[in-house]
């Protein structure tokens, strides 16, 4: 057993300081399996025009995003599979009991025959997606911090997820390149308490979530390309909630080239979405540029107002690596409802991010 972190010295530092001790404190592990600690630290800069941050927002603030990740291992020697679980707790000051600290904790089991993960932790169609922001720069472009375009429905550019739900997935070996994924989901709203498992609320119920990604590379052209998946029953008349998604990326010459169609339909809302997106390195930076756009109806227990709508957002991220492990991190967009008197928001962040 052992514990693996780049912690420790500046966990045992602190300690002496704090103590006036001449002994380096020791983090002891108290289990069989191995550890392993790392993390995010993030803090920057918010700025936008009204209703981009809030809906009486002075058109700009500061934020965090700090998460920490623990993760045991552990392998069997007899039957040579690998087992364990992750841990991801996100460390931001202002949240509490309705958001939680513990954000994602599942165990897993893996072997020649895949890997199974049970608890808390998103599904294939969320994992394996493959749209513009696999090649983004920033905080991930359209699917990182800042999008308050995307906090209404109208901005599509997934099929409906379960989240972070407690559910069992599935995923197969990789075999040729060829990977899938599987996922069940009894309630969306659930978090791992008995008392939430609660057939009366309005979230996704049953939903089942799936994946086929494909990575390879062809006369020099690296290559993802991924489906995605999920149906659900939605609401209390247990109205159908669907969706299927394709995505490719590629790159070539430096420059990578991603993005996505969908459709997303049942009974509550029928959308066409898209988006595509551009990248680059360019010595220690990296720059890319996202469009994404959806088409149809919008209901309104999905968040929008009914109507056809062409809702679209255009996003460019950049990342500039400062020192090892710290990098300047930058989200600026341009958002458009298309939706009766609303009118175009700009919005972005600076941010400062150090991994760990």
């Amino acid at each position: 057993m052992r514990i693996k972190t780049l912690l420790l010295a500046g966990v045992a530092s602190g300690v002496v300081a704090a103590a006036g001790a001449a002994n380096a404190a020791e983090v002891m592990p108290g289990g069989a399996l191995d550890i392993t600690l790392s993390g995010q630290l993030r803090a920057g800069v918010l700025f936008g025009e009204n209703d981009s941050i809030s809906g009486s927002d002075p058109g700009y603030g500061m934020y965090t995003n700090n998460r920490f990740f623990i993760d045991v291992r552990g392998k069997d020697d007899g039957s040579l599979m690998e087992y364990g679980g992750r841990w991801r707790l996100r460390l931001d000051n202002g949240r509490g009991s309705d958001n939680n600290l513990v954000d994602r904790s599942w165990l897993f089991i893996r072997g020649g025959w895949g890997e199974v993960r049970l608890g808390n932790e998103v599904g294939p169609a969320d994992n394996s997606k493959v749209f513009s922001s696999v090649i983004a720069a920033g905080t991930s472009g359209i699917d990182g911090d800042f999008n308050p375009a995307f906090d209404n429905a109208v901005y599509t550019y997934v099929v409906p997820l379960s989240g972070a739900s407690t559910k069992i997935v599935y995923y197969t070996p990789e075999i040729a390149g060829f990977q899938a994924g599987v996922s069940f989901a009894p309630d969306d709203d659930a978090g791992g308490l008995v008392n939430q498992n609660d057939d009366s609320d309005l979230g996704g119920r049953q939903h089942v979530e799936g994946a086929v990604t494909y990575r390879g590379a062809f006369a020099g052209v690296d290559i993802l390309a991924g489906v995605t998946a999920s149906t659900a029953k939605f609401g209390p008349d247990d109205e159908d909630l669907n969706g299927i998604s394709g995505g490719l990326s590629f790159g070539l010459f430096g420059f990578n080239v991603a993005g996505a169609y969908g459709h997303n339909g049942g009974d509550l809302a029928d959308v066409d979405w898209w988006n595509v997106g551009i990248g680059g390195s360019f010595g220690p930076a990296k720059l890319s540029l996202e469009y994404s756009q959806a088409d149809g109806n919008v209901d309104p227990l999905l968040g929008g107002t009914p109507g056809d709508s062409t809702p679209t957002a255009i996003v460019l991220s950049g990342t500039m690596g400062i020192m090892p492990g710290v990098s300047l991190l930058t989200d600026i967009g341009l958002y458009d409802t298309d939706l009766p008197g609303s009118d175009e928001n700009f919005a972005g962040l600076v941010a400062v991010d150090i991994q760990f």
